[in-house]
């Protein structure tokens, strides 16, 4: 990520006799990348006029998401004192001591900043008016929320601001899509993992897997939110999304799997990938599951528990099926490593995500997840 003359104290885990070289915490980094899926559809809503009452949701929650994504490569560096160095001392332009271009420094020092900052002008701008409505219902925060209104007093005014919404959803619809591509561009592209190496679609894969990691999360919030008042018109649109995503990652892992088959069947690397197809499969019938749980949601709402559960699962397993199993393989293709990991790794893996969670229930508490 920053110019590596500036890594020499840098514990790196293999040296300490340990097979997986990126930890669980990495896993929860992958996780919270789903927040610029969700920051997509609120771009997508807002710019095509659907899915618009699930807009202010789907911002908030991709915004809290986002904004600790970073935590993770940090928590896996384990020197948070050099953290200022990620954004200061990036290797972006190849040089004669340091040749080729760091995926990691376009995506943790420039990508990130420039998409949290175009995610949170479109959040702020999105609810000026709201603000201004709350404010003129009195209040402690009254002061607060007339600064957030930014000076729009009235409907029209607001929608005077819609064509510039507009194309700050269009950047951020930009920015959010290259986030949904990784960290998987980086293990196929500058790691040299057997795995990872030889997941060809994996990109295209976790592509589809962080969507359905969005479209589960906000389905599960909305149904925590309203519980037994669900409205169909809210939800029903986000279960047709959440549908297709599930059928996408079902049957690019079937895919997958048929590739492998046909690269390596028959060899002494096929028998490697039985570290990672069982749980493969398993993800494939959970996503099936889900999809089909979606469709009866469609007339029985609170079904959509069942759908975000089952969902949710399945990208876990899958992701960490990735992440961490993607490490047991050994470079040669014909060994497997023993899982071992330090002590405390759950409390650090859930960390950054019990952040984020945090942070979407403040931020809830001064902007609305429903604006009329």
């Amino acid at each position: 990520m920053m110019d590596p003359s500036i890594l020499i104290n840098y514990v790196y885990p293999n040296e300490l006799a340990e097979p997986v070289l990126w930890l669980p915490v990495m896993f929860a980094y992958a996780f919270l990348i789903s927040g610029a899926d969700l920051l997509m559809l609120a771009s997508i809503g807002f710019i095509t006029g659907k899915i618009k009452r699930a807009i202010p949701l789907l911002t908030l929650l991709g915004m809290s998401f986002f904004s600790v994504i970073l935590l993770g490569p940090l928590a896996d560096l384990r020197q948070p004192q050099r953290a200022g160095l990620i954004l200061t001392n990036l290797h972006i332009f190849p040089s004669d001591k340091y040749p080729g271009v760091s995926t990691i420094s376009l995506y943790g020092g420039v990508l990130w900043i420039t998409t949290f900052i175009v995610g949170l002008l479109f959040m702020l701008l999105y609810f000026s008016y709201p603000m201004y409505i709350k404010a003129s219902r009195n209040g402690t925060l009254r002061p607060l929320y007339n600064l957030l209104s930014f000076g729009i007093r009235s409907e029209d005014t607001y929608q005077k601001l819609s064509p510039l919404l507009k194309v700050i959803a269009g950047v951020l619809f930009i920015f959010a899509t290259l986030w949904g591509l990784y960290p998987s561009i980086l293990l196929t592209s500058q790691t040299w993992l057997f795995i990872w190496r030889n997941w060809p679609i994996l990109p295209v894969i976790y592509f589809a897997d962080t969507f359905v990691t969005s479209t589960a999360a906000a389905i599960l919030v909305y149904f925590l939110w309203k519980f037994d008042k669900m409205d169909k018109e809210y939800v029903n649109p986000l279960l047709k999304i959440h549908f297709t995503g599930c059928l996408a990652v079902a049957g690019l892992l079937i895919l997958q799997v048929s590739i492998w088959g046909w690269w390596l069947g028959g060899s002494d690397f096929y028998s490697s990938f039985n570290i990672v197809i069982p749980l493969v499969i398993a993800v494939i019938f959970l996503m099936i599951i889900s999809a089909i749980i979606s469709t009866f949601s469609l007339r029985w709402s609170q079904l959509s528990i069942l759908v975000s559960i089952v969902a949710l699962i399945g990208v876990l397993i899958n992701k960490w099926n990735i992440m961490i199993n993607g490490q047991l393989v050994s470079r040669t293709g014909l060994g497997v490593l023993e899982l071992t990991l330090p002590h405390g790794w759950f409390l650090n893996m859930i960390s950054p995500i019990s952040l984020a969670v945090v942070i979407f229930i403040l931020i809830t508490w001064l902007f609305p997840l429903e604006v009329e």
